[in-house]
């Protein structure tokens, strides 16, 4: 057996595809966005409550992987998650002032 046979490359954990979540990072497959797992965790989160009380799926690699990018990438993630926020309050605004959800 080779030495790297069946080790998992860190860099395969990780994706980021155009049109999919936004074009936002996200964990190889699964749905589940790299700023998901960072909103979790600035919530309050630890990594193994995030497996056990909310996606239960995910290891605790894929959970620290994503952590691991969040950090290398913060700047730009926290402002994702800025714009996805103001988004919701707009639309919210809308519904609220309207009826109808913005389309």
């Amino acid at each position: 057996m080779a030495a790297t046979e069946g080790l998992v490359e860190i860099g395969s954990i990780i994706q980021r595809r155009e049109g999919y979540r936004g074009g936002r990072p996200f964990i190889a497959g699964t749905g589940i966005t790299v700023d998901r797992i960072a909103v979790l965790t600035l919530q309050g989160s630890s990594p193994e409550e995030i497996v056990d009380d909310y996606h239960p799926a995910l290891s605790l690699g894929q959970v620290y992987a994503a952590l691991a990018f969040y950090l290398l990438n913060k700047d730009r993630i926290d402002a994702e998650i800025v714009a996805m926020d103001e988004e919701t309050e707009r639309d919210a605004e809308e519904y609220r002032r309207t009826g109808k959800l913005p389309v």
